[in-house]
């Protein structure tokens, strides 16, 4: 049995000397951190120095910096003034002559290539722009509408107007001059100079430091890197990103924040950050650094924002770390040298302990040899048995001395499957050198002549390190019990793989009836799909004819009104009723094409629609019914309101609420016969109703109204079709459709619209 731990650290513990080295040690240590820490102090002292000299040097950069950056933005400021007064502006706003306009572009355009300036326009008072320096470009201003801009708002107001925003239409960052342009008392357009602020970042981009300027939300939109562009060095909240992002000022770009570690203040004027930077080595690979900055800023107050400097103090720190670097290496050069005065002392003294310390050492190895359970042979260089412990004498049950001097294969007989391995292991060159051997385990068994029975061990053949000879250790160990487990593992590993086999079969049995059922389900989910397809197309081939009797009903009364122009003579109205024919031919061809669109779900096209226009254009179609029937149509002839929305589909619908209404003040109407349509508007929602003079709806109209195939009309004159597809024209167009009585008596329906902002540039 092999002794404790402990007892075995007892045997192997140096004996110390008389002087106590750990003593020694503690003070040897002590002084070397004293040493350290005296030199990172007189660091931490001079790398505090250099950076105020830096943060110093760094004020006069970062007033030059603002200095420069308001001076050279600040002389656009009066350009607009001049261009306001200038006679061929106004002139061009108030006659918008063709000849007027094309001078004042070029005239701009030259300006512009003086100046230096990005941009120069003049905008109209509905806030679209007449002419431009840029009027040769694809991207060119003119046509656009910039009334949703805040300098716009300003000089339409009679005040001078900036901004500094990203270009929805060039996608160019710049700051902006307005003024309004006066003609008299009134303001009659508006004047604009736009200054591209790219020029700064390549005057300054080749400077030991990088900069940033920053809106008053704290946005970089200038900088030296244009990774930071668009990021915050500080922290917004939900709110003021839903406020930036309305304003349109960076259009549709993300606002992030920059990747600063770590913030922390050096002076009154000055602090120092930690930020993560992407950088690449020299395989191109894209690598993440910590780098810190000296950071300063300075509010410019006639642009309404800030200018910023960061200055890397890599430098500096890399000058701290050499100068570290050297001294530290002196100081434990020093300490070095002490350090082996005193070891060499101390291996003289030590160098007889070593001797005795050998002798011990031998006596306690000789003594696990003999207690240890595990069997050990050693064998000379020509495997032969040198000798053996007591622990294989016990494995064979008898004494082995005579085995002495003999080969082992006397001792042990290695099994046919590891016959090969060992063999290999035992065949080795002796006369050339050659990596020592490595540890073969084998299996086979003790046959010693003259015992009752084989017994089964595990051999392990190693070679001994020893420094004059070659030899090698061979360890045995009993397999007996391993090779009854081996045999019990085996019989449970048979059995697990029959029961395996069995459940195998009968889950193959299930997966192929499941699949089977699959197969099944899977041809009638088909076969609902057609019958759905079929019903849709149904339903859309009745709405299509519903759809186009009313533009062919006006096509029928123009064309008849159109003979009697002609009996009459009267040319012009003929020729007006023809054109009115014609719109109509190409109104129906727009239905066909919706039609298809909609029965593909295709999407519409929402584009901005004025209400005026599709309700004027849905009032042509049935003014002849009107007429006819003797119906008075009253309706706005002045709304100025816009929706998203697609002109076909939204005139499609205001027909079909006139001619439901027609046909309901003919059908149950009884006093005077009235059709109104009113336009409101409600923040962003814009709601046209459209109002008759009949006896209303019933509880159960108003309940299944819009079902497909639903009328409340008498048999024959209705298919139930119109204001089902209706809503679903709605519904694409992001719009909805409803009905309700009025309290003054009939029915009145409201479409309801999303209202279009001009909020592209």
């Amino acid at each position: 049995m092999l002794p404790s731990p402990a007892r075995m650290s007892e045997f192997f513990r140096p004996k110390q000397s008389l002087a106590n080295p750990k003593r020694f040690a503690w003070l040897y240590v002590a002084v070397f951190f004293i040493c350290l820490l005296t030199l990172w102090r007189g660091g931490d002292a001079l790398k505090q120095q250099q950076t105020e000299d830096l943060a110093a040097d760094t004020l006069d950069q970062l007033n030059q910096l603002a200095s420069v950056v308001e001076s050279a933005i600040a002389k656009y400021q009066h350009m607009p003034t001049l261009l306001a007064s200038n006679d061929r502006v106004r002139k061009a706003l108030r006659d918008g002559l063709p000849s007027d306009i094309n001078q004042l572009n070029r005239e701009l355009e030259q300006i512009n290539r003086i100046t230096e300036a990005s941009d120069s326009y003049i905008i109209g008072t509905d806030g679209n722009t007449i002419a431009a320096s840029n009027y040769r470009l694809s991207t060119s201003f003119v046509g656009g509408n910039f009334a949703f801009r805040p300098y716009f708002k300003d000089a339409i107001k009679g005040k001078p107007g900036r901004y500094y925003a990203l270009g929805t239409t060039s996608n160019r960052r710049g700051y902006y001059f307005s003024y309004p342009v006066f003609e008299g008392d009134s303001v009659i357009g508006v004047a604009v100079v736009k200054v591209d602020l790219t020029q700064f970042e390549k005057r300054f981009n080749n400077q030991a430091y990088d900069f940033l300027m920053l809106d008053p939300d704290g946005v970089v939109f200038s900088s030296s890197r244009s990774q930071w562009l668009y990021k915050v060095m500080g922290e917004l909240s939900h709110e003021e990103l839903i406020r930036i992002a309305e304003s349109q000022r960076y259009f549709d770009q993300a606002i992030e924040t920059l990747p600063i570690v770590s913030r922390r203040p050096f002076d009154e004027h000055a602090s120092v950050i930690e930020m993560l930077d992407q950088v690449s080595d020299h395989l191109g690979n894209e690598l993440v650094e910590r780098h810190r900055y000296l950071v300063m800023s300075r509010q410019i107050q006639m642009l309404d924002f800030q200018v910023a400097i960061l200055v890397p103090l890599t430098s500096i720190e890399e000058q701290i770390a050499l100068w570290r670097a050297i001294f530290a290496g002196g100081i434990t050069i020093t300490m070095l040298i002490f350090g082996l005065a005193h070891l060499r002392s101390r291996m003289l003294q030590e160098r007889s302990d070593a001797i005795e310390m050998a002798r011990h050492n031998q006596a306690y190895i000789r003594e696990v040899i003999q207690h240890t359970q595990a069997g050990l042979v050693t064998l000379d260089d020509q495997y032969r048995i040198e000798a053996l412990n007591p622990a294989v004498e016990n494995l064979a049950a008898r004494s082995l001395s005579s085995l002495i001097g003999k080969p082992l294969s006397e001792l042990f007989q290695v099994s046919e499957r590891d016959k090969a391995c060992w063999l290999k292991a035992l065949s080795s060159d002796l006369d050339v050198e050659r990596e020592p051997l490595r540890l073969t385990t084998v299996e086979g068994k003790f046959h010693v002549e003259g015992a009752d029975q084989d017994v089964a061990v595990e051999a392990t053949l190693c070679e001994l390190q020893l420094p004059n000879r070659r030899s090698h250790l061979v360890t045995f160990h009993d397999m007996t019990e391993r090779k009854r487990y081996e045999m019990e593992i085996t019989d449970a590993r048979n059995a697990l793989e029959l029961r395996v086999k069995e459940r195998t079969s009968e889950l193959e049995q299930a997966n192929q009836r499941l699949r089977h059922e699959i197969g099944e389900h899977k041809a009638t989910q088909q076969e609902l799909i057609q019958t759905a397809k079929l019903a849709v197309l149904g339903q859309l081939s009745a709405g299509l004819n519903h759809e186009l009797n009313q533009p062919l009903t006006a096509i029928r009364a123009f064309a008849d009104n159109g003979l009697k122009f002609l009996q009459r003579e009267k040319y012009e109205q003929a020729r007006s009723n023809l054109q009115h024919i014609s719109q109509l031919g190409h109104h129906m061809s727009d239905i066909i094409a919706r039609f298809k669109v909609f029965a593909r779900k295709g999407n519409v096209a929402h584009t901005p629609i004025d209400v005026q226009s599709a309700i004027n254009g849905a009032m042509k179609i049935m003014q002849p019914r009107f007429k006819e029937t003797g119906i008075q149509a009253e309706f706005p002839s002045d709304v100025r309101v816009v929706v998203l929305a697609d002109m076909v589909f939204l005139e499609q619908v205001l027909v079909n609420l006139l001619a439901n209404a027609c046909d309901a003040i003919l059908e149950h109407g009884t006093g005077a016969k009235c059709v109104q349509i009113r336009v409101q508007q409600q923040q962003r929602k814009v709601n046209i109703f459209v109002r008759d003079s009949g006896t209303g709806l019933s509880q159960d109209a108003l309940e299944h109204l819009f079902e497909p195939f639903y009328t409340s009309k008498s048999s024959g004159t209705g298919l139930g079709l119109g204001l089902s597809i209706s809503q679903r024209i709605m519904d694409s167009m992001h719009g909805d459709l409803s009905a309700q009585n009025h309290p003054q008596g009939g029915a009145e329906f409201c479409v309801t619209l999303n209202a279009f902002e001009l909020d592209n540039e």
